[in-house]
């Protein structure tokens, strides 16, 4: 039985979604820190994965959703997907478009996108509307994947370079939401089917490669967990403090993993925390002044996605390396003395 048998049968929903925005000379009907994009098309493909090579692709979803509130098209949105203000005047009511969109995705999947940005807008045009802005419970970013299996890098890439990096046809244009979700569901599919080979090549899993899992999220766990030392003369004594804080998940209480001790990184010290049922969660800490001209550390801890724990990954193995290479300096000034 294949090591990543638990994982078949999965379903991923790769959605991308166009939206309209406020125009700066305009006055909003609404203030647009609150509703930063009104969408006006989703789009949304299928991925079913059966095995490490076994995958098939929907046909797309596609609808036109009517805006309420920026019923004139922003110019520079207008540029980029090629729509005019004519074209907001048709389409269905955002609730009933989404709807329509929920009976698509069916139940038990995993809802993607190229980002986090689609995220953050379906959650503000629900929450206008009178809806809890709660959505699927596993999210999965397609780009830091993509980024790291694919070129190991953490740099972001778009959809166009991921799509020329596998070769996929470019059949259509980008920047209409069907479209975009079909090369996304690609790109996807390529991705994943990296993702196996790669782990069939090292079974030990090397921990500096991530389970596929580390990978979804849950975009609705917002909760953080904030603390503070008491006041202490030095900096030193006060991260000393803060650091020595017990920390436990921020829903259900449960003592936290630790998977990276805590750090330095410049100012700041980080830290990656691990909850057996909530998953990945990051910690910060900073020494501070008070008035009195004491030193204090305010720490912070809260749930990531995977390209954010592979931040703090990189910047401790940056660590590491500088530790390795100043102890190498070291070794050789020393053995350089010994021959003197």
């Amino acid at each position: 039985m294949s090591p990543n048998q638990e994982l078949f049968p999965m379903t991923f929903v790769v959605f991308d979604m166009e939206w309209n925005q406020p125009i700066p000379y305009i006055p909003a009907p609404i203030d647009p820190k609150i509703l930063p994009g009104e969408i006006i098309e989703i789009g949304a493909v299928k991925v079913t994965m059966r095995s490490e090579n076994d995958y098939t692709l929907s046909r797309p979803f596609s609808i036109t959703v009517r805006p309420e509130y920026y019923k004139i098209m922003n110019r520079q949105v207008s540029r980029v997907i090629n729509k005019s203000t004519s074209d907001l005047k048709s389409g269905l009511p955002f609730l009933e478009a989404y709807q329509l969109f929920m009976e698509f995705c069916g139940e038990n999947y995993v809802l993607c996108a190229w980002g986090d940005s689609d995220i953050s807008i379906l959650k503000a045009n629900l929450k206008i509307h009178g809806q809890s802005s709660e959505i699927n419970e596993r999210f999965l970013d397609i780009q830091p994947l993509f980024g790291r299996v694919g070129e190991n890098t953490a740099q972001q890439r778009s959809v166009a370079y991921a799509v020329d990096f596998y070769r996929i046809p470019q059949t259509d244009d980008f920047h209409s939401a069907d479209k975009d979700a079909w090369y996304e569901a690609r790109i996807l599919k390529e991705t994943l089917i990296d993702y196996f080979a790669i782990m069939a090549k090292t079974p030990d899993r090397d921990s500096s490669f991530p389970d596929l899992m580390t990978y979804i999220s849950n975009p609705n766990l917002t909760t953080q967990y904030r603390w503070r030392s008491a006041a202490f003369p030095t900096e030193k004594e006060a991260l000393k403090a803060t650091i020595s804080e017990k920390l436990v998940c921020p829903i259900c209480a449960t003592e936290l993993q630790p998977e990276i001790e805590w750090f330095s990184s410049g100012h700041t010290h980080l830290s990656l925390w691990k909850c057996l049922q909530h998953n990945l969660l990051s910690g910060k800490i900073r020494a501070k002044k008070t008035p009195k001209q004491e030193f204090y550390g305010a720490g912070q801890l809260r749930f990531v996605n995977g390209n954010a724990a592979r931040y703090v990954r990189e910047k401790w193995q940056e660590k590491l390396d500088g530790v390795k290479e100043r102890t190498e300096i070291a070794n050789k000034n020393e053995e350089k003395c010994e021959e003197m």
